[in-house]
């Protein structure tokens, strides 16, 4: 394992190669990480969609193909190691200059948090329910199939939903033989945001001081630490829109190179390839960039521009959206679309979103300011004429504004609303104070906020959606706050924010480092069996899925077929099975848009079903030998 797992680092080796080689040739250091990881992303995107045709992604292609990329880099970086030398030096002593106590504690508090949310992504297996039922799930079945293409599923969002950051996983899957290391890819999208929000923050007007508060007000977002140590998208979908601004703003002062326009155009496809819900964000920057590049260039000068921008977002997307086409008759699965699609074209029911959205991070510890909160918004809904649940504006749960909550999907980060609310009153109320902070800019993050109320409908989940909100707002408010002059309050409100961030950084339900009482699912993460913690989120399945896989194993049955529903933790019967490496799995259904991907020579001798009928006691030639919690298991 320690072997596959150095082999593992091989991409991330060569990130950091590219960040150097973008070093030596004197580009701002953050910019030339924001670059790096750019680049590094596409050739993810590459490597994939050029290795899938031919059932070629395996553990040794994935090392040729990383190792011919390292090695050129490798040799480029020793050639121009002085210069490397000298601007790594140059980097280090301008962090090690003009710190005050205030920016040393406010790093402090930035690194103490990307230490404790790495230690809970490398001992925590990938346990949210997203993950174990398509997330980690399509990683596998690419994983076995050498090739992130179509295959025959009862769950269709495993073929259909954007793949970059499965993309990702699946390399470190593959190349370490199995999921240590499939938290990273969010986790690394949190450092690099974190990176991103500090250069955006120095483009608006702000100072060291400001760059610091800009970071330590995104890396203490509650959900954002949440999603840091999973395999969640929304942090991933946040550092793609984090790099489209600091090439957008890159873009906007002298000379203005094409090279920040192809980022731009590059880190916009990447993130529409990880998540829809990047479309909200895309809009408002789609609107912002082309007023800004028509009042710079002209019409005329600005549709080349514009096309390379659009052209290699659609490049990178093409082939994930001819697979879908191919299979769902369009770019989204219309099922989906029909599930998830917002109120385009009311604005009734967008005020209703915008009401409710908001309050999902409105939540405090008073139950009875939490009643008042939520009573005002259905008020407010009745005003409108519009019921609060209204199906055309909600694809999952009911309205509530609830209590905190350390829930990985229903954090939210009601302390930064607050703060952010109030540092915006201070700025318009002092607007003249804030030089180089672009009006522009925080229309458009304010924008992307409300294209989220109007593509998308609400759901009780939705605050992950916002995350890249949020981020994105990190730099106004390090912008304005880096402006109080009462240095006790900057002390409080640092201080705050650091504490604040304990109860996720330390206790998430389904990997707590330090168990709450009566919130944690399980033991600390320290101390439980990494075979235990898969089960987080589904204790009550541990039993059933354990018992049917050890059947499985003791016969020596090496092709399983699964008939479960299309809400269930598949990735349980990978990790319990041993599968890929010991069991093949495949889906047996009908009916669904990739039955037909179905392997006709697949014979298999178990079959593990969900929710059969009880008088089935036979099925494809098996007799059922064993029925627990749900599952009912047929074998010879």
């Amino acid at each position: 394992m320690e072997v596959r797992l150095f082999a593992a680092l091989l991409p991330v080796a060569t990130g950091g190669l590219l960040f150097l080689t973008l070093l030596s040739r004197r580009v701002p250091w953050r910019l030339a990480w924001i670059r790096s990881q750019v680049v590094w992303g596409v050739l993810v995107v590459g490597i994939t969609e050029l290795l899938s045709p031919w059932q070629a992604l395996t553990r040794s292609t994935l090392l040729a193909a990383w190792g011919l990329l390292l090695l050129p880099l490798a040799v480029l970086a020793w050639r121009r190691w002085p210069l490397v030398r000298a601007e790594v030096r140059a980097v280090l002593g301008g962090l090690r200059e003009d710190f005050g106590l205030l920016d040393r504690a406010v790093l402090g508090a930035v690194l103490t948090i990307l230490v404790i949310t790495g230690l809970v992504a490398w001992f925590s297996p990938p346990n949210t329910w997203d993950s174990l039922i398509y997330h980690m799930s399509r990683v596998a079945h690419w994983a076995q199939e050498r090739g992130a293409r179509p295959f025959a599923t009862g769950i269709e969002v495993q073929n259909s939903r954007p793949p970059w950051a499965e993309f990702a996983v699946l390399h470190l899957y593959v190349l370490a033989g199995g999921d240590r290391l499939a938290n990273f890819v969010s986790w690394f999208a949190m450092l690099g945001s974190l990176v991103g929000v500090a250069e955006i923050a120095g483009r608006l007007g702000a100072k060291r001081r400001g760059q610091t508060l800009a970071v330590l007000f995104a890396a203490t977002l509650p959900m954002g630490i949440s999603q840091a140590s999973s395999t969640m998208t929304d942090y991933v979908v946040a550092f793609w829109i984090v790099c489209v601004w600091v090439e957008t703003l890159a873009l906007q002062e002298p000379p203005g190179h094409w090279a920040s326009a192809v980022m731009a155009g590059l880190a916009a496809g990447l993130a529409l390839l990880s998540k829809p819900t990047a479309a909200a964000y895309l809009v408002p920057w789609a609107v912002y960039i082309s007023v800004v590049t028509w009042r710079q260039l002209g019409l005329f000068r600005a549709i080349p521009r514009g096309a390379v921008v659009v052209g290699l977002a659609v490049v990178l997307n093409a082939g994930f959206a001819l697979r879908n086409i191919s299979l769902y008759g369009s770019v989204f699965n219309p099922n989906e679309v029909a599930l998830h699609r917002g109120p385009l074209g009311s604005p009734r029911l967008v005020v209703s979103n915008l009401l409710r959205n908001a309050s999902l991070h409105a939540g405090t510890p008073s139950p009875h300011v939490n009643k008042v909160l939520a009573r005002a918004v259905l008020l407010v809904h009745e005003a409108l004429g519009v019921e609060v649940n209204d199906p055309r504006t909600t694809s999952a749960g009911r309205f509530r504004i609830s209590l905190p909550s350390t829930h990985e999907d229903l954090a939210g980060n009601p302390l930064h609303a607050l703060l952010g609310l109030a540092l915006a009153g201070a700025y318009f109320l002092e607007r003249k104070r804030y030089r180089g902070l672009r009006g522009g800019y925080a229309a458009a993050v304010a924008g992307s906020f409300l294209m989220l109320s109007v593509l998308f409908k609400w759901q009780i989940f939705g605050s992950r959606y916002h995350l890249a909100f949020f981020v994105l707002g990190a730099p106004l408010v390090g912008r304005v706050l880096e402006e109080v002059r009462a240095r006790r309050l900057t002390w409080a409100v640092v201080t705050l924010l650091f504490l604040s961030a304990g109860p996720w950084l330390l206790s998430i339900n389904s990997r707590p480092l330090v168990p709450l009482p009566g919130r944690a699912y399980v033991g600390s993460i320290l101390r439980e069996p990494r075979e235990r913690l898969y089960f987080a989120n589904g204790t009550y399945l541990m039993g059933p899925v354990t018992e049917i896989s050890g059947a499985v194993r003791r016969a020596g049955c090496g092709q399983v077929g699964l008939m479960l529903g299309g809400n269930s933790p598949e990735y349980l019967f990978w990790v319990s099975l041993g599968a890929p490496e010991a069991v093949r799995l495949e889906w047996i259904v009908a009916g669904t848009p990739s039955a037909r991907f179905a392997d006709p020579a697949f014979q298999p001798c178990a079959i593990v079903c969900e929710r059969c009928p009880e008088d089935w006691s036979e099925l494809r030639g098996l007799k059922r030998t064993l029925y627990r919690g749900g599952f009912a298991l047929f074998q010879p």
